[in-house]
């Protein structure tokens, strides 16, 4: 404690400068000599207690003392035996330990056996990997040389069967009086879609049956679905791009009279927007565009839808068709179909039958113009290379789509857009048609109920039935016409001559 006189904490080492210096140095031997003292007093207490536990233990009778012999003979018996328990449990865990280190030896032995035999075999293993991998990359060559020298004669073939079936259909160029190219199938003109004239549903029907033949040989599915005619309805139509290869029930006229009525073309046009647009007529286009806007525009659009496939057909085939938004090669079919089928490259021959197909051009093909050689013939080898139906330059992969998605085909919407505003265009201007008395004729035979002129329609009949009611001429545009020309047929007037006539 600090002292406080001189304000010094006491120690051992300080000399004594006062009373309180004095008193801390004795401290340390009073607290010793206090707890000798304690010690003592304990020590006595023990001694004491210990004295009287003796002679109380004397008193005790022999027998007390026969039992605790007993217990720590038996306390030395089980510590015995457990001391034996534990020697013998240790020499056993010294075995396994033995046992194990032997066993460790041994697998550390079979191991670097193994690690030898393995670095062995390695050695000539990658050699034997490498050999393996070449003649499986040769193998996978020689495959893909074999892939591709059938898929040329598969092409070869495709595009052999379609120029076969476009000379079957009698598919052709002819130069017409105007000395203007004029193409025909079957010996009927082709229409081209800003002129719709005569026979019109007669060259559609043979422009969709050549175009899904072609299709069916080439592997291409059109992007407009065509139904071709059969048993339960006779006529071609085709669908929209947005309803096609989604259901095989889809609603189809029941005749081609009810085809045309206002109310059941609104009804339908109204309760089904997929319904087919149909690729045939029974009326004038005019008097159709005057009774029916309806079915008019129906018509315009399928005739569109089929113009944007054999476009799309062609442009599959390495043709390019329509280039800087010219829609005037879209609409011209038979020019792109000549192109496509015929053509001014060599068409491959196929098979045996090449020894009889000439290799000079067919008796009425045109001299191709050196754009038309510039359309078709700068992919000259590929026509039937691509298709949907072989994995092989498969349209439906990433080089197919990334192909597709090049073209500049505009959409059918805007084509039928297009050809509308080019008729409407025509209404504005009259035209010339000389009429010989033999188009004027009335035959008693024939239903009066549709506004119209046939024009050879019993030399059409005699060839083919059927063919001669899909064939007329458009005289008329308004009702004021129709009527007139109903008056005169009732009164059976045969003229012939000059005779003005409403545009198309």
């Amino acid at each position: 404690m600090q002292c406080d006189i001189c304000f010094r904490t006491g120690g051992p080492k300080l000399p004594f400068l006062c009373p309180t210096d004095a008193r801390n140095r004795l401290y340390d031997l009073r607290f010793r000599h206090a707890t000798a003292l304690f010690e003592g007093n304990a020590a006595e207490q023990d001694v004491s207690a210990a004295l009287e536990e003796r002679a109380n233990s004397n008193q005790s009778t022999g027998s007390m003392a026969r039992v605790e012999v007993t217990e720590i003979q038996a306390k030395m018996s089980q510590a015995a035996y457990r001391t034996q328990h534990i020697i013998f449990k240790a020499e056993e865990l010294r075995d396994n330990i033995e046992k194990a280190k032997q066993d460790l030896a041994r697998r550390k032995n079979v191991l670097s056996r193994r690690k030898t035999i393995l670095a062995t075999v390695l050695n000539g293993i990658e050699d034997q990997r490498n050999k393996q991998i070449d003649d499986i990359e040769k193998e996978i060559r020689a495959i893909k040389f074999k892939w591709n020298q059938k898929h040329t004669t598969s092409s070869s073939a495709r595009a052999f069967l379609c120029g076969e079936a476009a000379r079957l259909y009698g598919l052709k160029c002819v130069k017409n009086k105007n000395g203007k190219d004029e193409y025909k199938i079957g010996s009927i003109p082709i229409i081209e879609l800003r002129r719709l004239n005569t026979q019109i549903s007669t060259s559609l029907s043979h422009i969709v049956h050549l175009l899904m033949l072609s299709a069916h040989y080439l592997g291409i599915r059109l992007p407009a679905e065509i139904t071709l005619p059969r048993r339960d309805y006779p006529l071609p139509t085709i669908l929209p791009l947005q309803y096609s290869y989604k259901s095989s029930n889809l609603p189809h006229q029941s005749n081609s009279h009810s085809t045309f009525s206002p109310r059941v073309s609104l009804h339908l046009d109204q309760s089904d927007q997929s319904r087919p647009r149909p690729l045939f007529i029974n009326k004038p286009l005019p008097i159709i565009a005057c009774e029916d806007p309806i079915e008019h525009a129906l018509f315009l659009e399928g005739v569109s839808l089929l113009a944007y496939n054999v476009s799309w057909l062609c442009e599959s085939q390495g043709m390019v068709i329509g280039e800087d938004g010219n829609m005037m090669e879209i609409f011209d079919i038979g020019r792109n179909m000549f192109d496509l089928l015929i053509g001014v490259h060599p068409r491959p021959y196929f098979g045996a039958r090449a020894t009889l197909a000439p290799c000079t051009p067919a008796r009425g093909r045109r001299n191709i113009e050196p754009e038309t050689t510039s359309r078709v013939s700068s992919y000259p080898s590929m026509l039937g290379k691509y298709s949907h139906s072989t994995a092989h330059s498969f349209l439906g992969n990433a080089e197919g789509t990334g192909m597709i998605l090049r073209w500049k085909l505009p959409s059918p919407t805007k084509l039928c857009d297009n050809l509308r505003s080019e008729l409407m265009s025509e209404i504005a201007n009259a035209e010339w048609e000389v009429l010989n008395a033999d188009a004027w004729a009335i035959d008693d035979d024939e239903p009066m109920g549709h506004d119209g002129v046939m024009i050879r329609a019993n030399e059409e009949s005699e060839r083919s039935p059927g063919l001669g009611m899909q064939s007329f001429l458009s005289i008329k545009t308004v009702m004021d016409a129709a009527e007139t020309f109903r008056t005169e047929r009732e009164s059976r007037i045969v003229a012939s001559g000059w005779t003005k006539l409403k545009p198309r």
